[in-house]
C-alpha cells in the first residue's frame, strides 16, 4: 500500500482507517482521500473481493464516496504478467 502526504488531518486519519480495513485484501492497493472522498486503486482477485473492498471502505465513518479502480485479475494472470 501506498501512503501520500496530506495536509488535512480527517483525510490522514481516514485513509489509516482505510489502510486498516483493506489489510489482507487485494495487491499493490493505493488509497487516496480527500474530503471524504476515497480512491482505491490496486488489483484483486475476483470481483467478490473487490466488492468487498468497497463494503469496507463504505463503512468506515465520514466516508462521503468510494471510487473504486480496484482491477480484477486472476492470480494466473497476474503471474504470467510477471514471466
Amino acid at each position: 500500500m501506498v501512503f501520500e502526504p496530506y495536509s488535512d488531518p480527517r483525510d490522514v486519519e481516514m485513509e489509516a482507517h482505510v489502510h486498516a480495513s483493506l489489510r489482507g485484501m487485494g495487491e499493490h492497493l493505493h488509497v487516496k482521500v480527500r474530503g471524504g472522498v476515497v480512491t482505491v486503486s490496486g488489483i484483486a482477485e475476483d470481483f467478490e473481493e473487490k466488492r468487498q473492498m468497497d463494503t469496507a471502505v463504505k463503512m468506515i465513518g465520514g466516508v462521503r464516496q468510494v471510487i473504486n479502480q480496484v482491477r480484477v485479475v486472476s492470480r494466473e494472470e497476474h503471474f504470467d504478467n510477471y514471466r
